[in-house]
């Protein structure tokens, strides 16, 4: 499931849209944490995985089975139409054991339910399909926030991933990052016409800084994926519009950047699945995203882009979770507001916001995620890390740069992607050269320098990654 709550144009060169998949969701609600902190530590602190459900009326029946029923318990806002599309099957098909772990994954990668239970039992001469269910709360306020790297900002709005009970995304939301306005509204229905095709629908009109200036970015996107071959198939295209105005910088020397129009198309390829099962996930994916763009304005001329990212998380006993992320991205010579950067709120933590800027880099982030505390209310999820970039400097010279860390995840599994992140990082080593004041006429807007060896604060929402 999508969320608003992402950093502001981090790595909008790569794709051009704030809201990654990544996730699929995080949004914090930090005003939830503390009205329900108290509230959880008296909620039940059982394993969520393996909820405590009455048991089940009838004989557990072995697959493969034809099933006569389905049963559907425990809604309460969502419609079961939601739950029936999710399956795969229906009443009088013969599922077998692949078939129906399928259909539990479908229904837990929703990430509408707190629960999913299902059982296939004989009861009075009839197979039935049993399903008890937990809704989520999905009509939630956001306060969304970032910091990390010398930067800072939050988002207040609202948002509901299931709208009226259909599975269905809707969220606005006003934000400010460093004192600069602006806001966002999207929709986003998971099952376009009923089917595995995932509609997105984005406007919005934001304010990134970066080194020398401030990007004013009016953008509206439209994006069409589908699904196939049990959701490890998913193919589609998103069609861009922006335009890129500039403001001063919130610190540092000015250098303006020759302002632009946009038009970028991006198809999309990708293989394989990451399942989320309470807290955790499991699986891997790669995905691929070439890009062709178009400017006019001050600068005209076409460029074309590329980002490929695996995820890859493995479940290990009832607690543990080991969650990498492999990124490689780059683009053609554009002005540079179109450039990647990473550092701060983006990619690499412990580092300055906006420490690389570039038009190719390589990337990895490794976390170790251990479920500490788990109820219907609060969930601690403490976690060590580390992330590594190689990518060229402005000057033409490549380098690298390393960070480790540590940090703690507090979450409300009963609300959707709903949860706050504050890590430790220590930059350990950096070979990238800073492009100075000085350098500015040859190789652009200058770039911050970190400060090695020292604890660096990042705060977030949810998951880094």
């Amino acid at each position: 499931m999508r969320s608003i709550g992402t950093v502001p144009l981090a790595a909008a060169n790569d794709s051009v849209c704030v809201w990654t998949r990544k996730r699929r969701n995080a949004l914090a609600r930090a005003f939830a944490l503390g009205l329900l902190l108290a509230w959880s530590l008296w909620g039940s602190t059982a394993d969520a995985e393996t909820p405590a459900h009455a048991q089940v009326p009838g004989q557990p029946l072995a697959l493969p089975a034809r099933i006569d029923e389905i049963r559907i318990e425990g809604l309460a806002r969502t419609k079961p139409f939601v739950v029936r599309r999710e399956l795969g099957f229906v009443e009088g098909d013969v599922i077998d054991q692949h078939a129906f772990d399928l259909a539990v994954a479908r229904l837990w990668n929703t990430a509408i339910f707190a629960h999913v239970d299902a059982h296939v039992v004989r009861d009075a001469e009839r197979n039935v399909l049993v399903l008890r269910i937990e809704d989520k709360w999905t009509l939630i306020p956001i306060f969304d926030f970032g910091s990390g790297g010398g930067a800072f900002y939050f988002d207040v709005g609202a948002t509901d991933n299931n709208v009226a009970g259909r599975f269905l995304d809707a969220a606005a939301e006003y934000q400010n990052f460093q004192g600069l306005h602006g806001g966002r509204a999207m929709f986003h229905d998971p099952r376009f016409l009923g089917t595995r095709t995932d509609l997105f629908v984005k406007g919005e009109r934001l304010v990134r800084p970066r080194p020398g200036f401030s990007d004013q970015r009016t953008l509206g996107s439209v994006e069409v994926d589908r699904l196939t071959f049990e959701d490890r198939i998913r193919a589609g295209l998103r069609v861009s519009i922006f335009a890129d105005r500039f403001v001063p910088p919130t610190h540092g020397t000015a250098f303006y950047p020759p302002e632009t129009n946009t038009v970028l198309v991006e198809p999309s390829f990708r293989i394989g699945r990451v399942d989320t099962v309470r807290l955790r996930q499991r699986g891997a994916r790669l995905e691929l995203r070439p890009g062709l763009g178009f400017n006019w304005g001050q600068d005209e001329g076409t460029y074309v882009s590329f980002v490929a990212e695996v995820l890859a998380f493995a479940m290990f006993g009832r607690r543990w979770n080991l969650a990498t992320r492999v990124r490689a991205a780059g683009i053609d010579h554009v002005p540079e507001q179109l450039e990647l950067y990473a550092g701060g709120l983006d990619f690499i933590r412990g580092f300055p916001d906006n420490f690389v800027r570039t038009q190719a880099y390589a990337l990895t982030n490794v976390e170790l995620r251990f479920v500490a505390f788990d109820s219907t209310w609060l969930a601690l999820m403490p976690a060590v890390f580390t992330d590594a970039i190689a990518a060229r400097s402005p000057s033409g010279t490549p380098g690298t740069a390393l960070s480790v860390g540590a940090g703690l995840r507090v979450l409300v599994p009963k609300f959707v992607g709903t949860g706050a992140r504050v890590d430790f990082a220590i930059p350990l080593e950096s070979t990238l050269r800073a492009v100075t004041v000085a350098e500015q006429p040859l190789f652009g807007p200058a770039t911050p320098t970190p400060n090695m060896h020292s604890f660096q604060l990042s705060l977030g929402v949810y998951q880094f990654f």
